[in-house]
């Protein structure tokens, strides 16, 4: 499963290397919007697409395209993200934040135009049309108001304590779901559909997304407890900023329980499917990360 991984991963590093080779006019914004997607990181949202393309007998060039536009959809996420407006963080998996290198104006429209290409690369892919529109459907849906946009906004207005109204174990669980697994569910969802799954199948995929990616965000909120900022690549900004975070809601040891049963409800969605090994494989990837 490993090389496996590895392999779908030089697919995705190699695609995105190509798109970058378009020499987009100034050369100077042309190195700002592609800096975040080439700056490395696992690649867990694209190893999801070409895993569940996999299952389902997707033509894998296809999918190769729905996992390079969602790798580019998430680096626009983090290019906003760690502007001085958002987490104002100025390392990004080790190396300085897009708006360090670039300043704040560039970084802000190297993310705008990674959220916009990211769905003409969809568009562009040999995807039949219907699979084309139900993948940028589902896509602009999780990564937008829908889901990752929204959480967000609701992550800085709650540490700017303007959401005081509502409990804290609401907000948690509504930030982390949107902001973070949404777009993990989106990838796994979008990789199915580039190939055929049954009703019952995507449904079984769809649970399986959204219950990994909360488990996804509950360890990296522990992770910003205890983890090694070196390892990390960024500094721990949560206390900073008072974000409301699994740890500081539900204590350190609950957090780890909490993803530890998510990661089992994940895997009991799609361990009766057809080559599923890999989803399985990628939820458990997901809790045991420095652990």
């Amino acid at each position: 499963m490993k090389e496996i991984l590895n392999n779908y991963k030089v697919l995705v590093d190699d695609f995105i290397e190509r798109l970058s080779l378009q020499r987009i006019f100034p050369p100077l914004f042309n190195e700002a919007l592609f800096y975040t997607p080439k700056s490395g990181g696992k690649r867990i949202r694209a190893m999801l697409v070409m895993l569940a393309a996999s299952m389902f007998n997707a033509n894998m060039e296809d999918a190769v395209y729905v996992a390079g536009a969602i790798e580019l959809l998430h680096a626009y996420s983090l290019i906003h993200d760690d502007l001085p407006a958002m987490d104002n963080d100025d390392f990004r998996r080790g190396k300085p934040s897009n708006h360090k290198v670039f300043s704040e104006a560039l970084a802000i429209l190297a993310g705008d135009g990674l959220n916009t290409y990211a769905f003409n690369i969809i568009l562009n892919s040999n995807l039949s049309d219907e699979k084309k529109v139900n993948v940028a459907k589902i896509l602009s849906d999780n990564a937008g108001i829908g889901g990752m946009v929204t959480g967000q906004a609701a992550d800085i207005l709650s540490s700017e304590k303007q959401l005081s109204q509502y409990k804290d174990k609401f907000l948690v669980n509504f930030i982390h779901k949107h902001k973070t697994a949404k777009l993990l569910q989106a990838s796994v969802v979008c990789g199915a559909l580039c190939g055929n799954p049954s009703v019952s199948e995507l449904e079984k995929i769809k649970k399986y997304g959204l219950y990994s990616g909360v488990a996804f965000q509950i360890i990296d909120d522990c992770l910003d407890v205890v983890g090694d900022e070196k390892k990390m690549g960024k500094k721990r900004v949560d206390d900073i900023n008072d974000t409301l975070t699994y740890p500081k809601v539900y204590g350190l040891n609950k957090s780890y329980e909490l993803a530890d049963k998510l990661k089992d409800m994940a895997v009991e969605q799609v361990e009766n499917l057809k080559n599923s090994g890999g989803l399985i494989e990628i939820a458990k990837l997901i809790i045991e990360r420095d652990r």
